[in-house]
């Protein structure tokens, strides 16, 4: 189970990131809601933020809420994290 995700800033920079299970058990656990009911923006921004975090190792990230207001978009790869299983 991943997600490959472009995130474009305000500032023009441009990173692709990929979400993994733990990503999404955080967002899980954040919003009491099953992977089924994945999709919205909000749940997007949330998962990308994590991997962002994840991705970055000990390098310093923004908090969520002030991140999300430098992303103007997020590009979604093919995966379909509803459609997939742990297993894969």
């Amino acid at each position: 189970m991943q997600q490959t995700m472009t995130i474009k800033y305000q500032s023009g920079e441009e990173i692709t990131v990929v979400a993994y299970p733990p990503d999404f058990a955080k967002w899980e656990r954040a919003e009491k809601k099953s992977i089924s009911e994945f999709g919205a923006i909000w749940d997007i921004l949330f998962v990308a933020h994590s991997a962002v975090k994840r991705e970055a190792g000990t390098q310093p990230t923004k908090p969520f809420d002030a991140w999300m207001e430098s992303v103007v978009d997020v590009d979604l790869g093919s995966d379909n994290p509803k459609a997939m299983s742990v297993d894969q």
